[in-house]
This record gives structure tokens, C-alpha cells and sequence, in this order.
């Protein structure tokens, strides 16, 4: 049997409420020469019965009481191609995503990492406010540093580099330690095109956990501090500490600091980056002035 072009990797467990809509979007993909990978984590719904509706030879489904991180890394092991598309089984890729990234990512030298932009939906959609997509490298390596600046089913890596730098290996915000890594790595490419619709609804694991989460969160921000600054632990934790804190008065003296030592640290430079610095340097001196006694 000849490999696939590309693997998608669909952890799943207890998700028959939108795993039709989720699988159906992938099978409307223009792009057709993938394998869809479904690893069950012990589903007692009717997951298992939805998988098995669905007679496309492309849909392997393999049943492992894993939990999360490690049934992506199951996943990843049992893909026949060195393209990981990842697809969490509550969203919806439309029908031009893996064509999209897979044009782009072979028109980029040396890149490892695709993502995209997304759709907001679900009955919490309005959470998930105006996000601000990050086109360059640079701006995305800065924003790791802080938070984790994109969605994980956007997302495209190569499978020998995601090996290379240890794979999934947190419990919780697994995608934001991965993605770090890669980029720390290797070249990473925007498709500037809402091709995913990213579902916000109360069940999902990033609503329930979301204080484990965060907490995972920072240690991985501080993390792609050190990493992507090239800096000590201590450096990290100040440097984190100064973006998270950049809008609160009281921090010119913090930021001034990030931006003389660290933001030189940083590999990678482009004109999204430092308007986004610019902006931010703004807000604070505009506060600061506001707090500053007139004379």
C-alpha cells in the first residue's frame, strides 16, 4: 500500500456529539491523499459506532485507554506519512486546509510547522473575542513566550522534527510545549485563511481544565522564554513576568528592561514583530503619562 501524503491524527474519546460533522469535514477535503488516524481513548458513548459508519479506507481506527498526550504521540507513531495534520474531533477543517498547507509548506524551504487562521464557533463562540493571528516567525516565537498565539487543529508539523524534539510530552496545553519547540527549531509558515472552525462549548477539555491548563501554560511560556531568548532561568521568569504585565501601570521599568535585553535575544526580527512592540511600548507610556502628577 502506498503511503499518504499526509496523517491526520484525531485523538478522540466520548465525542459523538460533533465527530460526524468533524470526520465529514475531513472527507470533503479537496486535498484527498491523507489517512485519517482515530485513537479512542476508551469511549463508552457512540464514538467507536460513528468511526465504524464510515467505509473510507482512509479512516484507521485504533482503540488505546490513552490519555491525551500520549494518544497523540500512539498517533503519530502509527502514521504512514512525514506530514501530521492535527484535527481535535470537535472542529471542523474546511475544505481547503490541507491543500492550503501543504501547497505552503512545500513552497517554504525548510519549514516544519503550518498553521491557519480560524472560525470561532459554538455556543461560546464570543469567548474566543478577536484574536490576532501571527503571520511571521518572529511574531510567533515572541508570542509563545507569553501565550500560545494559535489553534492546535490549524496545525501541520513534520513528523521526524516533531520526534526529534520529544514530541507531545506535558499532560495539559501538550500543543503549546510542542509548537515551541519547533519553532525553536525550524521554519514555520502562515497561511493567512480561516480554514478551520475552531468549536468553544462548555464540555470541551480546554473550557473544563482551564486552570490545570493555564497553570501548564506558564511553566511553558517561561520555558520558550529561556529557549527562544536565549536566556538564564531567572532572565525567563522576569522576561515572562514583563510581557504578561505589560499593560499594568507601574511596569515602564519592566518593559524598558525586556526590550534593551531581551527582544535582541530573539533569532528572529520582522517589521508584524516590532509594530506589535511599538504598540505595545505606547500603551504604556500613554499610561504612565496618565498616572504621572501634573505639574
Amino acid at each position: 500500500m502506498n503511503s499518504p501524503r499526509i496523517s491526520v491524527v484525531m485523538p478522540v474519546w466520548n465525542s459523538d456529539r460533533f465527530l460526524a460533522q468533524t470526520v465529514e469535514s475531513l472527507l470533503a477535503q479537496t486535498f484527498e491523499d491523507f489517512e485519517l488516524i482515530a485513537v479512542d481513548g476508551g469511549s463508552k458513548d457512540r464514538t467507536l459506532e460513528i468511526l465504524s459508519s464510515y467505509k473510507d479506507p482512509r479512516i484507521r481506527i485504533f482503540e488505546k485507554p490513552l490519555e491525551i498526550t500520549p494518544a497523540r504521540n500512539f498517533g503519530i507513531a502509527q502514521a504512514r506519512s512525514s506530514w501530521i495534520a492535527v484535527q481535535d474531533s470537535d472542529d471542523i477543517s474546511l475544505p481547503r486546509r490541507l491543500e492550503a498547507q501543504w501547497n505552503a509548506l512545500n513552497k517554504t524551504d525548510d519549514a516544519v510547522l503550518a498553521y491557519t487562521d480560524v472560525n470561532f464557533i459554538g455556543n461560546i463562540a464570543a469567548a474566543g473575542g478577536k484574536a490576532r493571528f501571527p503571520k511571521t516567525q518572529a511574531f510567533l516565537a515572541m508570542r509563545l513566550c507569553y501565550q500560545f498565539p494559535i489553534v492546535h487543529s490549524t496545525v501541520m508539523f513534520n513528523k521526524e522534527a516533531a520526534l526529534a524534539v520529544g514530541g507531545y510530552h506535558w499532560r495539559w496545553a501538550e500543543d503549546y510545549g510542542l509548537v515551541g519547540r519547533l519553532v525553536e527549531r525550524a521554519r514555520s509558515v502562515a497561511v493567512p485563511e480561516k480554514l478551520v472552525e475552531f468549536r468553544l462549548h462548555p464540555t470541551s477539555n480546554t473550557h473544563k481544565l482551564m486552570a490545570e491548563m493555564n497553570a501548564m501554560a506558564v511553566d511553558i511560556a517561561t520555558d520558550n522564554c529561556r529557549r527562544l531568548m536565549r536566556l538564564s532561568d531567572p532572565d525567563a521568569e522576569r522576561a515572562y513576568a514583563a510581557l504578561i504585565n505589560r499593560g499594568q501601570p507601574g511596569q515602564w521599568r519592566e518593559w524598558s528592561w525586556f526590550l534593551k535585553f531581551c527582544v535582541p535575544r530573539l533569532q528572529w526580527k520582522s517589521p508584524e514583530l516590532y509594530a506589535w512592540l511599538g504598540l505595545q511600548t505606547l500603551k504604556l507610556l500613554r499610561a504612565r503619562k496618565t498616572l504621572s502628577p501634573t505639574v
